[in-house]
């Protein structure tokens, strides 16, 4: 564990262990009442959203139209703002919300998708576990999308197994890796993978020059930014990374869904669990149940709220709301793998 990792540690274990103290009854004294405290905690509060991408990505819009809406909803109005946080593929604020944020219910964040997977094959920064964090809600299912351009002769999976297709790839360790790499050893396709690109949106422009054949967005991210590719037929979706098809792509294969043997298919489903979580917001560890409670029922009222919804459609942005308590479900129903699922899984998920 190098040195940052070893500080942020010792401060969640410095946390734990104040927590412990006060539980014993030493050193504060407790709020009168903790309905109290839920009632009142957020006024004159500012709740931050820490997201871990760059200003105008698929989780920093989600995060920002969350920010303009939440406070209303939440007793004490607070202010709700966005901090970016990017890094290890939104890892880093992952293990900062973890470590390191205040865990009073002030800490929000809209995580990597894959926060689930990543935690379970340990390649989160630190000592995370993903079941600790407390789920508020989800705003909706985020379906990876495999694609080619339209003009590409091999633009169907069967195809791809007879001939090569480049692939634009942000990195090892990503799905935009992982994924075509899984499909080449568990499937039979051809995908050339060619790492390196700064982002989805640098891999989506080397597609729309032809530097490329392939590469991978989000459907929701597609419909905000490039509404018009796929019913217009700009490009054509070869997979969807998903456990079952997404509505607006029905005739594209859910990677789910594929597999040579039983193996393969139980690890190819572990990888498209990730779509399930979405575009969520959680908080830390350690928030009391009144003040989760109070998050919560914000969370819900905010996606019933007619405002919200306009803005949303305004936007392009999709939703597919679940509540904070199913969210924290399927978290944990992602985490409980046979350990050969784990083990298939691992050396295409973990970077060399």
């Amino acid at each position: 564990m190098n040195k940052m990792h070893s500080v942020l540690a010792a401060t969640r274990r410095g946390f734990l262990a104040t927590g412990l103290v006060l539980a014993l009854g030493g050193g504060f004294a407790a709020p009168a009442s903790a309905q109290d405290d839920a009632a009142n905690f957020f006024t004159d509060k500012i709740v931050t959203i820490y997201v871990g991408f760059s200003p105008g990505g698929g989780y920093d819009v989600y995060a920002r139209l969350v920010s303009e809406f939440l406070g209303r909803h939440i007793p004490g109005n607070p202010d709700v703002i966005v901090e970016n946080m990017p890094g290890a593929g939104g890892r880093i604020a992952v293990q900062y919300l973890y470590a390191v944020a205040p865990q009073d219910g002030t800490s929000l964040s809209v995580p990597v998708q894959s926060m689930a997977l990543d935690s379970l094959l340990n390649v989160l920064p630190g000592e995370v576990d993903a079941r600790d964090f407390i789920a508020i809600g989800r705003m909706t299912t985020e379906y990876e999308l495999g694609m080619v351009w339209n003009d590409v002769e091999a633009d169907t999976l069967e195809e791809i197994m007879e001939t090569p297709v480049t692939f634009a790839s942000t990195g090892a360790g990503s799905a935009s890796s992982f994924v075509p790499l899984m499909l080449n050893d568990m499937v039979g396709t051809q995908f050339n993978v060619i790492q390196g690109y700064q982002g989805a949106n640098a891999a989506m422009m080397a597609l729309e020059t032809g530097e490329v054949e392939g590469a991978m967005q989000g459907i929701a991210g597609m419909t905000a930014s490039r509404p018009d590719w796929i019913p217009g037929g700009v490009v054509d979706v070869v997979w969807q990374l998903g456990l079952r098809r997404h509505e607006l792509v029905p005739d594209a294969p859910a990677v789910g869904e594929l597999g040579n043997t039983e193996l393969d298919r139980a690890a190819l489903r572990l990888v498209s669990g990730a779509a399930e979580i979405g575009r969520a917001l959680i908080t830390t560890p350690n928030v009391p149940e009144e003040r989760v409670e109070v998050l919560r029922t914000a969370f819900d009222a905010m996606m019933a709220d007619p405002d919200f919804r306009t803005a949303a459609e305004e936007r392009n942005y999709l939703l597919e709301p679940m509540s904070g308590a199913e969210l924290q479900t399927e978290i944990a129903t992602q985490m409980d793998v046979p350990q050969d699922v784990i083990d298939k899984v691992m050396p295409y998920v973990v970077a060399q």
